[in-house]
């Protein structure tokens, strides 16, 4: 499954103000739509049976709509962008009309794991979660969880400037709050979680994912990451049979939107460098070089 993620909210129109770019939600559906148009032009060209998807928040209609109809995944983004704390992005009834319009796609949701949280607010979390996922299930979608683990407590502050974990640390911390989820009595269809470098550290996820739904696959975020920092990200896959894609947003097309609304170039390249930014991203993630892994 290989995924162009373009749900990003208050993220993009934090680049766009920067740049002093009208960020009204129609200029950023139009963006969206732009970003959607490059991912068309690269389908036919990635080789194999790998699907394709796209990861979108709500309102991109059309763009659900296209993505059905040319048979290219949908999963539709259901938190409330920005918290820390998981919530609900509308009422549920409309989470599940929403839903339940996608030919076969995903409800997404982006949970924001502290390892060192009390239990209570733990519990909380996984709460917000299962009502998310009740949603999911009685559209007939499947679940898409992102799951970011987060350094230190929470807090309330900004954790962005806290440094990141290490390899090795991470991949214990993602496996220890999987497990946390499976046990509260949710299997995600796919998870979304960072890549590193520890490839053997990265089996036992592999195997707890596994071990609860047999079905279940993970896909790399790339976190606006270059092609080399993808490809270190990708080798965690390295014998890994759940490690099955990826769902890359901002480093295919950050850099084409900012210089289309910079004027530095058109919409018809702009499309087309999406596009072959992607195709990058598919061939890093195929030609990874496994004899490297860690």
């Amino acid at each position: 499954m290989y995924m162009a993620a373009f749900d990003h909210r208050r993220s993009l129109r934090r680049a766009l103000s920067a740049i002093g770019t009208d960020v009204g939600p129609a200029h950023i559906n139009e963006l969206k739509l732009i970003v959607w148009h490059g991912l068309k032009q690269a389908r036919p060209r990635v080789a194999g049976d790998a699907e394709v998807g796209v990861l979108i928040d709500r309102g991109n209609t059309r763009i659900g709509r296209e993505a059905d109809a040319a048979g290219v995944r949908v999963a539709l983004a259901l938190e409330e962008s920005g918290s820390d704390t998981l919530r609900p992005d509308a009422a549920a009834a409309v989470l599940r009309r929403e839903l339940s319009a996608l030919r076969a796609g995903f409800g997404k949701v982006l949970m924001r794991w502290h390892p060192d949280d009390p239990a209570a607010r733990k519990r909380r979390q996984l709460a917000a979660l299962h009502e998310i996922n009740d949603i999911v299930l009685d559209s007939g979608t499947d679940l898409l969880l992102e799951l970011l683990i987060h350094p230190g407590a929470h807090d309330g502050l900004d954790v962005s400037s806290a440094p990141p974990h290490t390899d090795s640390v991470l991949a214990g911390l993602q496996r220890a709050a999987a497990e946390e989820i499976l046990n509260s009595g949710i299997s995600p269809a796919l998870w979304k979680m960072d890549g590193h470098s520890n490839a053997q550290e990265a089996a036992h996820l592999d195997a707890l994912v596994g071990s609860a739904r047999q079905d279940a696959g993970i896909l790399i975020l790339g976190g606006g990451s270059d092609i080399g920092g993808l490809r270190q990200m990708f080798s965690c896959r390295d014998g890994n049979e759940r490690y099955r894609g990826f769902a890359v947003g901002r480093s295919i097309w950050q850099e084409p939107i900012l210089a289309l609304c910079n004027r530095q170039t058109t919409q018809a390249d702009a499309e087309a460098r999406i596009a072959d930014n992607f195709l990058a991203v598919v061939d890093a993630f195929e030609s990874m070089d496994r004899t490297v892994c860690a």
